[in-house]
């Protein structure tokens, strides 16, 4: 018996069959670095002998892996704000248009293992145009589309009241479902309406739920209240993100850079141990650690920062300050090296601190844990031999940069909020804010090395935001800076274009340049409907078509994590014969390939499942 394959589903098959053969010849070659990696960098490689060091700067970078080992799948609650504001009518599209379109684009970057729930309000939770947590497979993925079709504006806005739904919904997962990592996106273009002071009661019984799920806010527009939402984002370890009125339309483009984490989660449960070496006399005085928590312990012996989430490719940095005491000679504890002790004489190491980590590479897997390393610093005599003087000391660079980033987030987060509210208020803050800048660079200025261009920049931003921004946007740009360096992670500053290039990892940038091209696909489908091509095949589609898509989707999600998870690392061989820059180039291709056959079959689904609902409307009457 002969079997046919339809015209339709041939180009996929045969696709899918080439993506398989090229991974199960690349994996043999490919291997994935997946190990969280923790280094140190002290501010001096050597302090003089009879020198106390009242604070001594060591700088640490927790370095998350490249690429996810097999990443768990996470669920992701979807709060969405439909109140009046989302829709004006003399505007299309509308915000509510765009906020569908951004979830849209949410649901179709989704792996198949991984849940959204989608939690629709205005001055109440509207479960009518809500879901729970829905499988992105299947069935799944195609009503998660529906109900974002759904949605309507109208009402006030009450944020509580949803996020004490969408933290109902994570904490009511029964059985191995609490091993998934959760998340809370909310969207909003508006303050909260409600007569609910956020001093009530009511706020201490959420407060405590919140810190068990990041909440990742984004503000639309000049009407919504940063102030609140940054508040969200830093009791939550979330980010709080914003779109001004001129770059709305890119509100896929903010949450791709935030989904571009969310599923390339690399690490869990990281932290980072520090002791001091009591015999030595060192101790621990803080760590500056921004929005992660850090404790220093027993009198200065011991520190812990808890790092927690790591997404793939990105960096957290720390600087831990210590008190490191004189000493009259070479004896007084230090560590010396024989080898070293044999061609330098006088060169001796003071051992300062033991570094050791652990982490997770899913929630509920077995925790790693590395002992780590040492730091260690040279002391020196003040004289060397003939009585000559010891060289100048040389800050190390890297280690003053992140110095100052800690001292003027401690600055600009120190601005007084409710100067922030009016146009008069908000100068005087920009004022201010320039004046503190001033000082600090005055006090800084024979540092050698230090390069504060950039920093000045930014600062230069946000004081031109205070001064000349109209509405909460000014506001907002210094909220979205503060939550981006308390968490050392990219957010949308009143557009995605704006964020920090240093914390963008490849998978934010490539989720971007997706979303960048979001509009183009919307406007190359409406241009087919109207032709009529898709309208044909609508006509012809019953269920098997449905079930076909579904399958392929499946197909796509799987090709695409296996893609996308492969580190290629070919030989110096190969790299000459410029393998390594052809695998790069094909390795992007192929990403982008089937990213437009998935955002293809999502559209035919949709298409198919809004007609199966009219006819089975017609049907019902």
């Amino acid at each position: 018996m002969e079997t046919t394959i339809p015209a339709m589903i041939l180009p996929s098959l045969l696709i899918t069959c080439f993506f398989s053969i090229l991974l199960i010849s690349m994996t043999a070659t490919a291997t994935a670095e997946t190990a969280v990696k923790v280094s140190t960098t002290p501010i001096f490689p050597e302090i003089p002998l009879g020198q106390a060091r009242k604070d001594f700067q060591v700088l640490l970078r927790v370095e998350a892996p490249a690429a996810a080992e097999a990443r768990a799948p996470i669920d992701v609650v979807a709060v969405l704000d439909v109140s009046g504001s989302m829709s004006d009518a003399e505007k299309r599209p509308s915000r509510l248009d765009l906020l569908k379109a951004a979830a849209k684009f949410m649901v179709a970057k989704l792996d198949d293992g991984d849940r959204l729930s989608v939690v629709a309000f205005n001055d109440r939770p509207v479960r009518e145009l809500s879901s729970g947590l829905l499988y992105m497979s299947g069935d799944g993925r195609r009503n998660a589309m529906n109900v974002v079709d759904k949605l309507e504006a109208r009402g006030g806005t009450a944020l509580l009241p949803a996020l004490e739904e969408a933290v109902k919904i994570l904490d009511g997962r029964p059985g191995d479902g609490r091993n998934r990592l959760g998340f809370i996106v909310l969207v909003t273009d508006g303050e909260d309406t409600s007569r609910f002071s956020w001093s009530e009661r009511r706020w201490e019984m959420i407060h405590a739920a919140l810190c068990k799920y990041p909440v990742h806010t984004f503000g639309l527009g000049a009407a919504h209240d940063p102030e609140a939402l940054l508040y969200l984002a830093q009791e939550s370890r979330g980010t709080y993100s914003f779109v001004d009125d001129e770059n709305v339309d890119k509100i896929p483009g903010a949450l791709a850079v935030c989904l571009g984490g969310l599923t390339t989660v690399a690490a869990v449960d990281t932290r980072v141990v520090l002791k001091a070496a009591e015999l030595n006399g060192v101790r621990i005085d803080r760590v500056d650690s921004g929005g992660y928590d850090s404790s220093v312990s027993c009198g200065g012996t011991s520190c812990e920062v808890a790092v927690g989430v790591l997404y793939a490719g990105e960096a957290k940095h720390f600087v831990a300050h210590l008190h490191v005491p004189a000493a009259s000679s070479v004896e007084d504890g230090y560590y010396c090296d024989l080898a070293a002790c044999d061609r330098h004489r006088r060169r001796h190491e003071q051992h300062l601190l033991a570094v050791g980590y652990s982490y997770s590479h899913r929630p509920g897997a077995t925790a790693i844990t590395v002992e780590g390393h040492g730091v260690f610093v040279q002391r020196l005599p003040e004289l060397l031999g003939g009585g000559r003087q010891a060289a100048l000391l040389v800050p190390s660079p890297v280690v003053l940069q992140h110095i100052v980033r800690f001292e003027l987030l401690e600055v600009v987060s120190g601005l007084d909020h409710g100067e922030l509210v009016t146009s008069k208020d908000r100068a005087h803050a920009g004022e201010l804010l320039q004046l503190r800048w001033e000082e600090f660079r005055a006090c800084h200025q024979f540092w050698g090395g230090l390069d504060l261009s950039v920093v000045e920049k930014e600062v230069d931003a946000m004081v031109s935001s205070l001064t000349t921004t109209r509405g909460t946007a000014a506001a907002a740009y210094v909220h979205a800076w503060v939550s981006t360096h308390r968490m050392q992670r990219a957010t949308s500053m009143g557009s995605p274009e704006r964020a920090v290039a240093e914390f963008l990892t490849p998978a934010m940038r490539l989720m971007l340049e997706e979303a960048r091209k979001l509009p183009l696909l919307l406007q190359a489908q409406a241009e087919t409907t109207a032709a009529g091509v898709l309208q044909h095949a609508v006509g012809s589609a019953g269920c098997a078509e449905l079930e076909t898509i579904d399958r392929r989707l499946e197909l796509w999600s799987k090709v695409k994590r296996d893609v996308q998870h492969l580190l290629f690392q070919p030989s110096a061989a190969a790299a000459a014969d410029g393998e390594e820059h052809l695998a790069a180039v094909f390795h992007e291709a192929s990403l982008e390939a089937i990213d437009r056959a998935m955002h293809r079959d999502i559209y035919l689904a949709a298409v198919f499942a809004s007609k199966q609902r009219r006819c089975d409307s017609v049907a019902g009457k």
